[in-house]
């Protein structure tokens, strides 16, 4: 048992480095495109993950992946960008394509100041005219059952299970907590049941059905690139507009963080424009496809090799 979850827990935080090994053997796509021919490639995302460490967890799904890809793309806008600025680099050696340090520094040279209102009067005018930055998204309290499609279990594929569960479920003859821990059984390399409470934000396909799911419903069986879901919405919170009294003790320290966000967001599709940057969503799944692969190949192995 313990070697099980030593192996899950290595399967897990290399995936990537794994994906990349295999990429070895066969033509990969680009996970990324630059109009001016550049790539971020899978040995791109091997190594970025190696020095950022703490991007590892994130990169354990398609939409995780995503968000590592985009920061690259970022990253090596801005070098270009520093570049055409004429912005010294500093450090020895030959320099990085994706320089965090630089990088850093080409946004903050870019991006405007964002400064607090002077006194609450300020800070009360800011609110009226920016309120949308005093929204509290929609929230739920989510459990969860996580199945990479391609498992067999109960004598069908994962989605059938799924589904004669769901109804099991509906129907008051089985608990979901159950149906979890059945589940992870045969996959635990990501969480299974009780998820606790989680903002429905992001653009995803199934962020956006859980907004529409009332508490006490259930979300598919769905499928979403390699991996099958079944949601148990347990309790829900809809998005609601602050008041300027339950805004005001904070509203000055949020329009600081809201003006730095929009700032954000602003460069970055300005940039992305400017160098032409493409993420390949397709590609990407791929990989995870891959990495999902490799990771099971290395569980039978370890499972089939006789313990001392």
């Amino acid at each position: 048992m313990m070697l099980k979850k030593i192996k899950h827990l290595v399967a897990a935080v290399f995936c990537m480095t794994l994906a990349s090994a295999w990429a070895q053997s066969a033509p990969a796509k680009p996970l990324a495109r630059l109009a001016n021919g550049e790539v971020v490639s899978e040995q791109d995302l091997s190594d970025y993950l190696e020095s950022r460490i703490d991007l590892r967890q994130i990169a354990r799904n398609a939409w995780g992946v995503e968000g590592v890809v985009q920061e690259m793309a970022m990253t090596r806008a801005l070098v270009l960008e520093g570049g055409r600025l004429g912005l010294p680099r500093r450090g020895e050696g030959a320099p990085k394509r994706f320089d965090d340090v630089y990088g850093l520094a080409v946004y903050k040279k870019q991006t405007p100041a964002c400064e607090a209102p002077a006194n609450e009067q300020d800070a009360r005018k800011y609110f009226d005219a920016h309120p949308q930055a005093f929204v509290v998204p929609a929230q739920a309290r989510v459990e969860r059952i996580i199945l990479p499609a391609a498992t067999e279990i109960g004598g069908g594929s994962a989605m059938a299970w799924l589904q004669d569960q769901a109804r099991a479920v509906i129907t008051g003859k089985r608990k979901f907590g159950l149906v979890a821990m059945r589940a992870k059984g045969e996959y635990s390399l990501d969480a299974q049941g009780d998820l606790g409470w989680i903002t429905l934000d992001g653009d995803h396909t199934i962020m956006r059905a859980l907004k529409t799911v009332k508490a006490g419903e259930l979300l598919g069986p769905v499928q979403d690139d390699e991996f099958v879901y079944l949601f148990s919405v347990l309790q829900k919170r809809e998005a609601r507009q602050l008041s300027w009294d339950e805004a005001k003790s904070f509203a000055a320290t949020r329009a600081v963080s809201y003006c730095r966000e929009e700032a954000q967001t602003q460069m970055r599709a300005d940039l992305f424009k400017r160098y032409g940057v493409e993420i390949d969503r397709a590609a990407i799944r791929e990989l995870m496809a891959k990495a999902n692969s490799a990771a099971t190949k290395a569980d039978e192995k370890v499972e089939a090799k006789p313990q001392q």
